[in-house]
């Protein structure tokens, strides 16, 4: 048995016990070639579980076709094997914390279509020109909106770009991708377009906005396009923001091992690319998005997508990402690779970490919670922490989690410290699980585990300033102004914690966490550990 069109037409899916899309799907593309709505870049396993999913489950509904044409910006290999080894389709896996898993084939894909490649180059501009497209998405990752390093100059890809001519060349950066095909549909006469960004950072949308103005305004700057242009993306194009939130893992070895148990041949999971026809997941999802299209979208409110204000945006955003989702899973991060931890399921069983994100969503959190409204913060912090998180059949780790963590510290943990300092109610220097999680981050950033012995550190834009300042630490010192200076980096943690209580509450839980091996197992137990 293999995923592709041939085993939508017969019965061999279904017999498995496979959901199949009702839609005919050949037909889909057909009108998704010639009318087609839907663009996105990055088809990744978030895209391709989840809004390629939405898509369907709008179809099945009978709405009309949005059939979506993906777009890989780089590399076409994980487009080649993770999509087009398969006819466009994903079988998507999904995990329950009981133990039974729902398998579906996703086949909203209409074109899957290689940016580095010339034709496609060709078919990617005639979409972005068409006037029947409404919406362009991304699922990019947060590093793929930046245009500069930490100086402030531009990065020598996107000083590149700015000497290329839109209107004919490729573009290095996506966000420069982005504008080029902006400003051919502006010279194209189009109608205006909304740009989604569905990447889990704040103001997702604000960001893609800023970034894609700049480049036009550097080329108008240069003489490259005209100002007029540079006015239609500005006043025209929509960049409505948005909040999502679904785990997505690598591909697990356990569920391949799974479907081919099942009768399926294709399902391996490629070793270089990193991909599989599949993608493993988990039950929950959520999507929001501000109701701000000038082009008319899909229908995805049919398929649960919230489309609310911008508000609503903001609140749902600050519910996840500062105090009810985020920071819990940077905490079982960085102390799970402490501990060696395999998985967040395994973190979470442990009655120290168990405790440590319970007081850290009840207790820190909620105080500072905003209500969106269209979810109830109680509601979505208890399923993280009951059903999400102990998920034994998603497989996540805590080594994924913790990548850029110096990128998420200010949203997940700064916009809650700001709160306590901005509200004359609340005590900051009453905050415990907070500053034990910075302090296990510093910990964390020695490369040392809890039991002494070497741990690889996940990938972040700033360890090469920051591993220096702990460099020379031993367990066993006792000097804790060490790490004064990454206390004192407000880019990193929303203020200069040296000028709050908070400073030396961290600075304190150092010198436990360091004092010898098993030293994080010591202090978890004894402030958080649950009975």
């Amino acid at each position: 048995m293999k995923l592709g069109l041939d085993s939508l037409r017969g019965s061999v899916l279904t017999d498995a016990g496979i959901s199949v899309p009702t839609f005919d799907v050949e037909r889909m593309r057909s009108q998704a070639h010639d009318h087609p709505r839907w663009m996105h870049i990055g088809p990744g396993n978030l895209f391709r579980v989840h809004i390629a999913r939405l898509a369907q489950d709008v179809m099945n509904s009978g709405a009309e076709q949005c059939g979506v044409a993906v777009v890989a910006q780089r590399s076409p290999q994980r487009l080649d094997r993770g999509l087009g080894d398969h006819d466009l389709l994903t079988l998507g896996v999904t995990s329950h914390a009981d133990g039974h898993t729902d398998f579906g084939a996703i086949a909203s894909i209409s074109e899957g279509l290689a940016y580095r490649r010339t034709d496609d180059f060709r078919r990617i501009t005639g979409i972005a020109c068409a006037d029947s497209l409404q919406l362009i998405t991304l699922t990019i990752t947060e590093k793929g909106y930046q245009l500069t390093g930490y100086d402030g100059s531009f990065q020598d890809a996107v000083v590149e770009d700015l000497g290329r001519n839109p209107m004919t060349d490729a573009m290095s950066t996506t966000m420069a991708l982005v504008a080029a095909l902006l400003v051919q549909r502006s010279h194209a006469g189009a109608t205006p377009v909304a740009l989604v960004s569905c990447d889990n950072f704040s103001h997702n949308g604000d960001k893609l906005r800023t970034s894609v103005l700049t480049i036009a305004e550097e080329w108008e700057k240069r003489g490259t396009i005209d100002h007029e242009v540079v006015e239609w993306i500005a006043e025209k194009v929509a960049f409505p923001i948005s909040v999502i939130d679904k785990i997505t893992p690598a591909p697990s070895q356990k569920v391949a091992d799974q479907l081919a148990s099942m009768g399926f041949e294709d399902m391996s999971i490629d070793p270089d690319a990193g991909v599989a026809g599949f993608v493993n997941t988990e039950p929950a999802e959520y999507l929001v998005i501000e109701d701000c299209f000038p082009n008319g979208r899909p229908e995805l409110e049919k398929a649960g997508v919230h489309f609310t204000d911008r508000d609503t945006c903001d609140r749902f955003e600050r519910m996840k990402v500062t105090t009810c989702l985020n920071p819990l899973h940077t905490a079982l991060a960085v102390t799970g690779v402490l501990l060696r931890k395999p998985t967040i399921d395994e973190a979470i069983k442990d009655p120290g970490l168990a405790g440590l994100v319970h007081r850290l969503g009840w207790q820190e959190g909620l105080p500072v919670v905003s209500d969106p409204g269209i979810v109830d913060p109680k509601e979505f912090l208890r399923e993280v922490e009951e059903e999400r998180f102990p998920n034994a059949f998603l497989g996540d780790t805590p080594s994924r989690i913790a990548t850029d963590s110096s990128q998420k510290i200010p949203i997940r943990f700064g916009e809650t410290i700001k709160s306590y300092l901005a509200d004359d109610s609340l005590d900051v220097a009453s905050l415990r699980a907070i500053p034990f999680i910075l302090a296990a981050w510093c910990r964390y950033l020695m490369g040392i585990a809890d039991d002494g012995r070497p741990v690889e550190l996940s990938p972040d834009p700033l360890l090469d300033d920051l591993k220096p300042v702990v460099a020379g630490v031993h367990l066993g010192d006792e000097d804790p102004k060490v790490i004064t200076p990454i206390l004192r980096r407000a880019d990193i943690f929303g203020v200069d914690l040296t000028t709050t209580p908070l400073a030396e509450l961290v600075e304190q839980f150092f010198i436990r966490l360091t004092a010898e091996p098993g030293a994080v197992r010591a202090v978890l137990d004894k402030e958080f550990a649950q009975s």
